[in-house]
């Protein structure tokens, strides 16, 4: 039974969110333990100057809409999952969230912000978690869970509120838009790394 948009739909909603954040915290410490070069990052100006250019590009994504079934497409997450795949979790995520309230503000979001802070956890969560599982396996599988977890997580706050079926009418469009974001995203950042290796002197592998 949907649990209404009141303070008890909202209040499970930002456990929700919370939760999120614990585990992108536990799949991020994860990752920078276990490959610390690629995704421990310290706060320097350098870290920060990639933040703020990367969000300008989740900016001019969230502008970009493709037409979809039931809804239009927009690529805002593209970016916080190079970030993340590129420059480490940490940066990623920070980039998702950056990425996720431009394109709601940019959609007029005054009649859901109070579930905007959801959305922003939601997108945190899911870029960390795919690019854990592209580390642990490949692109494919990271893509396929960054959709699903992407969808889940974006559709579940008015699951729980509203119930499921006002939800199944825009559930095509929000698994294309996902899983572009993903493609996008992560491809690009796996290409660019296989370009530096190839530019990388042989002598600096001895």
């Amino acid at each position: 039974m949907p649990l209404g948009q009141g303070a008890l739909g909202l209040s499970v909603c930002y456990a929700l969110a919370a939760g999120y954040l614990a585990l992108m915290w536990i799949i991020g410490s994860i990752l920078t333990r276990q490959y610390p070069t690629e995704h421990k990052v310290v706060w320097n100006t350098r870290t920060i100057s990639r933040v703020t250019i990367l969000a300008a590009v989740a900016g001019a994504g969230a502008m970009i809409k493709i037409p979809g079934p039931a809804a239009t497409i927009a690529l805002d997450a593209s970016a916080g999952y190079f970030a993340a795949a590129f420059f480490g979790w940490p940066v990623g995520a920070t980039v998702a969230a950056i990425g996720c309230f431009i394109a709601n503000a940019l959609g007029g979001f005054a009649s859901w912000l109070p579930v905007l802070p959801i959305y922003l956890c939601a997108m945190a969560f899911t870029v960390t978690l795919a690019v854990f599982v592209q580390k642990k396996t490949n692109i494919i599988f990271a893509i396929i869970v960054g959709t699903i977890a992407n969808t889940i997580t974006c559709l579940g706050p008015w699951v729980v509120m509203i119930g499921p079926a006002l939800m199944i009418a825009i559930l095509p469009s929000q698994l294309i838009g996902s899983a572009v974001n993903a493609l996008v995203g992560l491809s690009v950042a796996t290409a660019l790394k296989a370009a530096q290796v190839k530019k990388r002197p042989d002598w600096m592998d001895q």
